[in-house]
């Protein structure tokens, strides 16, 4: 499922679809792909909508040993909708699963499929347990772990459990049977109820690492889980990335391909910088995301913040606290910005901000 507009990921998304957001120095779909074929898939179809030509572009018809095929909307059809419209590329004798393009996690493919089959469900949703479950489809399940209700979104009195739907399903073609042939479906809202309500539902029990990249503290989050795992005891650098003299380089740390960390700068920790980025003289990044392009002068600061492609921050700026700054965005010198400040593309800031709020 790979057609989502991320409109709470902007000023990010305006010129991106979310799928291609950097995780640890990779676009986001490049770890779900990779993690597929880990687990033994071999043949993959994205469901795709908004700047579908951008994830064709970067894919192309595979992705190591992952066959790909696009099926492609003109217009959202909703996760049932999408669904449907990709029952064409579909073997008719054979279950499937559906994953949610922006949710990392490691399903136990093999298993949760054994899981499936041996209940002989239309559907089994992977499950996660969340403090707050208001903002998910939630299950309440019974002994057997068959879903016999499923709510989406409900309000906190209302919510039968806190076990919540984790984006990835096994279905069996006879799901197809409960789904409009044209139109717009969502698959949680008017599938999955009747489903439960005719006993052809179940869940399967996730406890594995899972990252809804909705919101930009989960991306952050997700961000330094992976680059836990390829970067926890020294930094990663790609082909062609210029250190100069003394500047320190402190892991979890990915710097792309073509970069230079001037004299005294310090990246690091928990950072991933994009390819052709400059980090000037004596300039500091930390527990940051920057993507390509990106240009820091003399003696600034990113903590805690997601810098946009190709931005140009001057000298002395300080950003902090959640700051999000779209593409090719200008800072000037002497300035200060913090407490989840969002400036969108193509602006000049020339003002300090403290305050909560979008530059447009």
């Amino acid at each position: 499922m790979a057609g989502g507009f991320g409109t709470r990921l902007r000023p990010l998304s305006c010129f991106r679809p979310k799928l291609l957001f950097p995780i640890a120095g990779r676009p986001m779909i490049e770890w779900a792909l990779e993690g597929l074929s880990k687990n033994g898939v071999d043949e993959a179809v994205l469901a795709t909508n908004y700047m579908q030509e951008m994830i064709r572009n970067h894919l192309g018809r595979s992705f190591g040993r992952v066959k790909l095929h696009y099926s492609t909307e003109d217009s959202p059809l909703g996760t049932g909708g999408a669904i449907k419209r990709a029952e064409r590329f579909l073997r008719k004798d054979k279950d499937f699963f559906v994953l949610n393009g922006d949710i990392l996690s490691s399903p136990p493919i093999k298993e949760m499929f054994q899981k499936h089959t041996s209940t002989g469900a239309t559907a089994t949703i992977m499950l996660y347990q969340v403090k707050d479950p208001t903002h998910f489809g939630v299950a309440e399940l019974d002994d057997s772990i068959r879903i016999t209700r499923f709510v989406e979104k409900p309000s906190a009195k209302d919510a039968p459990s806190n076990w919540i739907n984790a984006g990835v399903y096994v279905l069996n073609n006879k799901v197809f049977n409960y789904i409009t042939p044209r139109g717009k479906v969502s698959v949680e809202r008017e599938v999955f109820p009747v489903l439960a309500s005719s006993r052809r539902l179940y869940g399967y029990k996730y406890r594995g690492e899972w990252f809804d990249i909705g919101r930009f503290e989960e991306y952050r989050n997700a961000n330094n889980a992976y680059l836990s795992k390829v970067s926890d005891r020294r930094p990663m650098l790609a082909d062609r990335v210029k250190v100069e003299g003394d500047a320190k380089l402190k892991p979890p740390l990915t710097v792309g391909s073509e970069s230079t960390v001037k004299l005294g700068a310090t990246l690091g920790p928990n950072t991933s910088v994009g390819e052709a980025a400059v980090i000037g003289e004596g300039s500091e990044v930390s527990d940051s995301i920057l993507f390509g392009r990106v240009r820091l002068g003399r003696n600034s600061i990113v903590k805690g913040s997601i810098i946009g492609e190709a931005a140009v921050i001057e000298d002395n700026v300080e950003i902090g606290g959640g700051c999000v700054i779209g593409d090719h965005v200008l800072i000037r010198s002497n300035l200060t910005l913090k407490n989840d400040v969002r400036v969108c593309p193509y602006k000049e800031v020339n003002r300090s901000i403290d305050r909560p709020g979008i530059v447009t």
